[in-house]
């Protein structure tokens, strides 16, 4: 295990491309797997809190931070 600090990825430093992949395409497909592991009996819940986590970083993109900057100057 590496004794860095952990750090969070900026979401803005994503790219389009990252983006919609992670959104069309990883997200579904771990969301799928959590599915099926929960029917086969698993537990899930750290599963999905990471994919939630994730899905949150990926919303919060540029569009997320000009939403959140609209609603500062209003």
């Amino acid at each position: 295990m590496s004794r860095t600090p952990e750090k969070r990825l900026e979401p803005t430093k994503l790219r389009k491309e990252t983006r919609d992949w992670l959104t069309k395409k990883t997200i579904p497909h771990a969301r799928e797997i959590a599915k099926e592991l929960e029917d086969a009996g698993e537990d899930v819940h750290d599963l999905l809190a990471a994919i939630d986590e994730l899905e949150a970083l990926v919303q919060e993109g540029p569009a997320g931070n000009a939403k959140r900057a609209g609603k500062a100057e209003a």
